[in-house]
Protein backbone atom coordinates (compact mmCIF):
# COMPACT_ATOMS: atom_id res chain seq x y z
CA UNK A 1 0.00 0.00 0.00
CA UNK A 2 2.99 2.36 0.78
CA UNK A 3 3.93 1.72 -2.59
CA UNK A 4 0.88 3.63 -4.28
CA UNK A 5 0.72 6.54 -1.77
CA UNK A 6 4.42 7.59 -2.20
CA UNK A 7 3.76 7.99 -5.84
CA UNK A 8 0.73 10.24 -5.00
CA UNK A 9 2.03 12.51 -2.68
CA UNK A 10 5.28 12.92 -4.61
CA UNK A 11 3.65 13.94 -7.69
CA UNK A 12 1.25 16.52 -5.50
CA UNK A 13 4.20 17.95 -3.99
CA UNK A 14 5.59 18.45 -7.58
CA UNK A 15 2.38 20.07 -8.65
CA UNK A 16 2.17 22.05 -5.67
CA UNK A 17 6.22 23.84 -5.89
CA UNK A 18 6.03 23.98 -10.02
CA UNK A 19 2.77 26.51 -10.18
CA UNK A 20 4.28 29.54 -12.97
CA UNK A 21 1.91 32.14 -11.22
CA UNK A 22 3.14 35.11 -10.64
CA UNK A 23 2.58 36.97 -7.71
CA UNK A 24 -0.05 39.57 -7.84
CA UNK A 25 1.11 42.78 -7.33
CA UNK A 26 -0.54 44.97 -4.61
CA UNK A 27 -3.37 47.14 -5.78
CA UNK A 28 -2.60 50.82 -6.37
CA UNK A 29 -4.53 52.65 -4.03
CA UNK A 30 -6.34 55.88 -5.85
CA UNK A 31 -6.24 59.13 -3.46
CA UNK A 32 -9.57 60.63 -3.76
CA UNK A 33 -8.79 64.64 -4.29
CA UNK A 34 -11.93 66.32 -2.74
CA UNK A 35 -13.05 69.26 -4.08
CA UNK A 36 -11.89 72.74 -2.35
CA UNK A 37 -14.10 74.01 -0.59
CA UNK A 38 -15.83 77.02 -1.33
CA UNK A 39 -14.40 80.24 0.16
CA UNK A 40 -16.99 82.76 1.22
CA UNK A 41 -16.87 86.11 2.50
CA UNK A 42 -18.12 86.48 6.00
CA UNK A 43 -18.28 90.22 5.51
CA UNK A 44 -20.54 90.10 2.14
CA UNK A 45 -24.13 89.68 2.82
CA UNK A 46 -24.42 87.94 -0.66
CA UNK A 47 -21.53 85.72 0.04
CA UNK A 48 -22.93 84.79 3.33
CA UNK A 49 -26.35 83.90 1.75
CA UNK A 50 -24.89 81.83 -0.75
CA UNK A 51 -23.03 80.14 2.42
CA UNK A 52 -26.42 79.54 3.98
CA UNK A 53 -28.18 77.73 1.43
CA UNK A 54 -25.36 75.59 0.86
CA UNK A 55 -25.64 74.71 4.65
CA UNK A 56 -29.28 74.76 4.05
CA UNK A 57 -29.48 72.10 1.16
CA UNK A 58 -27.22 69.65 3.22
CA UNK A 59 -28.87 70.43 6.69
CA UNK A 60 -32.60 71.22 6.31
CA UNK A 61 -33.76 67.51 7.58
CA UNK A 62 -31.96 68.19 10.72
CA UNK A 63 -33.38 71.67 10.99
CA UNK A 64 -37.07 70.49 10.71
CA UNK A 65 -36.29 67.65 12.50
CA UNK A 66 -34.48 69.79 15.65
CA UNK A 67 -37.55 72.50 15.19
CA UNK A 68 -40.29 69.50 15.43
CA UNK A 69 -39.01 67.61 18.37
CA UNK A 70 -39.94 70.79 20.76
CA UNK A 71 -43.29 68.98 20.33
CA UNK A 72 -44.05 66.30 22.91
CA UNK A 73 -46.49 64.28 24.13
CA UNK A 74 -48.23 64.46 27.62
CA UNK A 75 -51.32 62.28 28.14
CA UNK A 76 -52.05 61.48 24.53
CA UNK A 77 -52.06 65.69 24.20
CA UNK A 78 -49.50 67.93 22.41
CA UNK A 79 -47.21 69.98 25.24
CA UNK A 80 -43.70 72.12 24.77
CA UNK A 81 -40.87 69.55 25.34
CA UNK A 82 -38.52 72.36 27.26
CA UNK A 83 -35.25 70.09 27.00
CA UNK A 84 -36.20 69.57 23.24
CA UNK A 85 -36.30 73.47 22.86
CA UNK A 86 -32.90 74.40 24.54
CA UNK A 87 -31.32 71.80 22.57
CA UNK A 88 -33.11 73.59 19.57
CA UNK A 89 -32.10 76.66 20.55
CA UNK A 90 -28.90 75.57 21.46
CA UNK A 91 -28.02 74.12 18.05
CA UNK A 92 -29.16 77.00 16.32
CA UNK A 93 -26.86 78.93 17.46
CA UNK A 94 -24.25 76.91 16.71
CA UNK A 95 -25.16 77.03 12.97
CA UNK A 96 -23.66 80.60 13.30
CA UNK A 97 -26.36 81.56 11.08
CA UNK A 98 -28.85 82.43 13.34
CA UNK A 99 -29.02 85.99 14.98
CA UNK A 100 -29.27 85.76 18.71
CA UNK A 101 -32.41 87.88 18.30
CA UNK A 102 -33.66 85.48 15.68
CA UNK A 103 -32.67 82.48 18.36
CA UNK A 104 -34.44 84.37 21.21
CA UNK A 105 -37.62 85.36 18.90
CA UNK A 106 -37.98 81.38 17.88
CA UNK A 107 -37.81 80.54 21.55
CA UNK A 108 -40.37 82.70 22.91
CA UNK A 109 -42.16 82.11 20.03
CA UNK A 110 -42.31 78.33 21.06
CA UNK A 111 -42.32 79.30 24.88
CA UNK A 112 -45.74 81.46 24.45
CA UNK A 113 -47.77 80.96 21.31
CA UNK A 114 -47.17 77.76 20.41
CA UNK A 115 -47.70 76.39 24.13
CA UNK A 116 -50.64 78.70 24.50
CA UNK A 117 -52.21 76.51 21.34
CA UNK A 118 -51.19 73.43 22.97
CA UNK A 119 -53.02 74.11 26.01
CA UNK A 120 -55.87 75.42 23.90
CA UNK A 121 -56.06 72.29 22.26
CA UNK A 122 -55.88 70.27 25.49
CA UNK A 123 -58.49 71.76 27.36
CA UNK A 124 -60.56 71.24 24.37
CA UNK A 125 -60.16 67.27 24.96
CA UNK A 126 -58.77 66.90 21.65
CA UNK A 127 -55.99 64.23 21.65
CA UNK A 128 -53.30 64.21 18.91
CA UNK A 129 -54.47 64.14 15.95
CA UNK A 130 -52.91 65.39 12.68
CA UNK A 131 -50.30 67.59 12.72
CA UNK A 132 -49.23 69.91 16.30
CA UNK A 133 -49.39 73.57 15.93
CA UNK A 134 -46.29 75.32 14.99
CA UNK A 135 -44.86 73.24 12.56
CA UNK A 136 -43.87 74.03 9.29
CA UNK A 137 -46.17 72.28 6.58
CA UNK A 138 -43.40 72.39 3.71
CA UNK A 139 -39.88 74.07 3.36
CA UNK A 140 -40.03 77.31 4.56
CA UNK A 141 -37.37 78.80 2.53
CA UNK A 142 -38.73 77.51 -0.43
CA UNK A 143 -42.33 77.41 0.13
CA UNK A 144 -42.96 74.15 -1.55
CA UNK A 145 -44.15 70.63 0.07
CA UNK A 146 -41.43 68.48 -1.66
CA UNK A 147 -38.07 68.44 -0.47
CA UNK A 148 -35.70 70.70 -2.77
CA UNK A 149 -33.59 69.56 -5.61
CA UNK A 150 -30.31 70.33 -6.83
CA UNK A 151 -31.80 72.05 -9.96
CA UNK A 152 -33.82 74.59 -7.48
CA UNK A 153 -30.56 75.06 -5.72
CA UNK A 154 -28.76 75.75 -8.37
CA UNK A 155 -31.34 77.86 -9.74
CA UNK A 156 -31.36 80.44 -6.58
CA UNK A 157 -29.76 83.74 -7.26
CA UNK A 158 -29.62 86.47 -4.72
CA UNK A 159 -30.09 90.32 -5.07
CA UNK A 160 -29.70 93.28 -2.16
CA UNK A 161 -33.10 94.68 -2.07
CA UNK A 162 -31.77 96.70 0.54
CA UNK A 163 -28.93 97.58 2.75
CA UNK A 164 -27.08 99.32 5.44
CA UNK A 165 -24.01 98.95 7.42
CA UNK A 166 -26.09 96.52 9.72
CA UNK A 167 -29.01 94.90 8.21
CA UNK A 168 -29.55 94.05 4.65
CA UNK A 169 -32.85 91.96 2.82
CA UNK A 170 -31.43 89.89 0.39
CA UNK A 171 -34.37 88.10 -2.27
CA UNK A 172 -33.18 84.96 -3.25
CA UNK A 173 -36.36 84.01 -5.40
CA UNK A 174 -39.49 85.79 -6.85
CA UNK A 175 -41.73 85.69 -3.61
CA UNK A 176 -38.91 85.06 -0.45
CA UNK A 177 -36.33 87.32 1.10
CA UNK A 178 -33.84 86.55 4.12
CA UNK A 179 -33.42 89.40 6.53
CA UNK A 180 -29.54 89.62 7.91
CA UNK A 181 -28.01 91.40 10.31
CA UNK A 182 -24.46 92.30 11.10
CA UNK A 183 -22.72 91.70 14.31
CA UNK A 184 -18.97 92.02 14.70
CA UNK A 185 -18.33 91.82 10.94
CA UNK A 186 -20.51 88.38 10.17
CA UNK A 187 -24.21 88.02 8.59
CA UNK A 188 -26.81 86.51 10.31
CA UNK A 189 -30.07 86.12 9.95
CA UNK A 190 -32.61 87.96 12.03
CA UNK A 191 -35.89 86.23 11.01
CA UNK A 192 -37.87 83.49 8.62
CA UNK A 193 -38.10 84.58 5.30
CA UNK A 194 -40.71 87.05 4.34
Amino acid sequence: MFKYILPFVVICLALSCSTDEKPTPPKKVEKVVEAPKKQYDPSSVVSRTEEFFDWYFENSRELYKMRSSCIGAENGYHALDKKKLNAYTTWLKKTNFFSQAFIDVEHKRWSTECADEMRKIARKKQKIVGAPPCVFQGDIFLLIQERPTEEMREALSFSVKDQSDSTALVQYDERSALTWSSKDGSWKIDAWPN
